[in-house]
């Protein structure tokens, strides 16, 4: 339970950095399914390597769509 709360606090201030955010298929420019760093650094250059960490709550070094939607509201 505690750390579901721990993530839902990261997400929550994740979730500005991704507020402008573009639809995750025009972000995924490879079409893989997932967003790496470099996809969403060159499509929302606003948003940090911190934040982009905090969205990837598997630790998988990409963005799932379900992680994407999580903190853009998509």
């Amino acid at each position: 339970m505690k750390r579901i709360l721990v993530t839902l606090a990261i997400l929550g201030f994740s979730a500005p950095a991704f507020a402008q955010a573009a639809d995750f298929s025009a972000v995924d420019s490879d079409q893989n399914g997932a967003l790496s760093w470099e996809e969403v650094a060159v499509a929302m250059p606003e948003t940090s390597e911190d934040a982009f960490r905090s969205a990837d709550v598997d630790g998988s070094g990409d963005l799932s769509a379900e992680e994407y939607a999580a903190v853009s509201g998509q």
